[in-house]
């Protein structure tokens, strides 16, 4: 019932040509002259006097259309004063996420760059991409909270890391800790319909806004808490990076269950969501750069 009250209120081709400026300006002074010429001069001219059955029919039509007019576009502008709302709302929470993150790095390359020694080891000091990357998901759960309004309790994030050779994969990063997700085993193993094992085979970030249609399609795997939610969305990018002779394998996922990210039905919200999370994940992926020079270094080079 939302989604058609949304198509018919807002995404509707009719209202949008109701609503279109030039309308607004030509055709209240047509309809008022109108009006007027039936009350000042309606019992004088002749073409209205003679045709009173007519008028009424075109007075009483006017009449009504003006009225459903007044209501589509009082509805319509509602909307997308919530709209515009949402979008200051979600590019104010953004740029707090960004500059988070650069906030992160600078205080922490300022307060070591002072007890630097020319001997030291500046990589091992300077670069801290777990504590980065920890950062980064707290601060990706916060934008979520601030920017779309989703509950903290209905997110979860997670980097999971695989050895494909020897099929193992196992979570390098959870934001919560404590929440218990489905194992990394059973997601990505060959034939799992999980959105994860998807992007891995892909190589493409995927966005479902509606994971129902995800199941249908059979691009994410249901769990017992998406069960129990039953909407929800999710995002994943998968990332692959060579260092040295090893490859180092990630899934990025953000899940969220008992809402939607945005609206599921209205494409361009759609469309402006994934490039956002798109985004997101890119600096994810920026300190997983960081995160597998780190493991190749204290492996010895060696898989992990």
């Amino acid at each position: 019932m939302k989604k058609w009250l949304y198509i018919i209120f807002v995404r509707n081709g009719v209202v949008e040509f109701i609503s279109h400026p030039l309308l607004s300006v030509v055709v209240p002074p047509v309809v008022g002259l109108y009006y007027g010429t039936l009350d000042i001069w309606g019992d004088d001219w002749s073409w209205v006097k003679d045709k009173k059955d007519i008028h009424e029919l075109l007075f009483t039509i006017l009449a009504a259309v003006t009225v459903l007019v007044l209501f589509l576009k009082g509805v319509r502008e509602a909307a997308e004063g919530n709209i515009s709302k949402k979008y200051q709302l979600l590019t104010e929470s953004i740029l707090q996420f960004f500059n988070g993150l650069v906030k992160k790095k600078r205080d922490r390359f300022f307060n070591k760059a002072k007890n630097l020694k020319p001997t030291a080891d500046i990589f091992k000091i300077i670069t801290q991409p777990k504590d980065q990357l920890e950062h980064v998901l707290d601060g990706t759960k916060n934008f979520l909270i601030n920017g779309f309004s989703i509950n903290s309790k209905n997110i979860g994030i997670t980097v999971i890391q695989g050895n494909p050779v020897d099929n193992r994969w196992w979570y390098a990063l959870k934001c919560d800790a404590q929440k218990q997700h489905t194992k990394p085993k059973y997601l990505m193993s060959v034939g799992s319909a999980s959105t994860a094992r998807y992007c891995y085979e892909s190589g493409d970030s995927l966005f479902i806004p509606d994971i129902r249609k995800g199941i249908k399609e059979g691009m994410f795997l249901e769990s017992s808490r998406s069960k129990v939610s039953e909407i929800g969305s999710i995002f994943c990018k998968p990332v692959r990076i060579q260092v040295g002779t090893i490859e180092y394998v990630y899934i990025f996922t953000i899940a969220v269950f008992g809402q939607h990210i945005c609206t599921p039905y209205d494409e361009d919200e759609c469309i402006a969501c994934e490039k956002i999370l798109d985004e997101v994940a890119d600096r994810v992926e920026l300190e997983l750069y960081l995160f597998s020079i780190k493991q190749y270094r204290d492996d010895g080079g060696k898989a992990a």
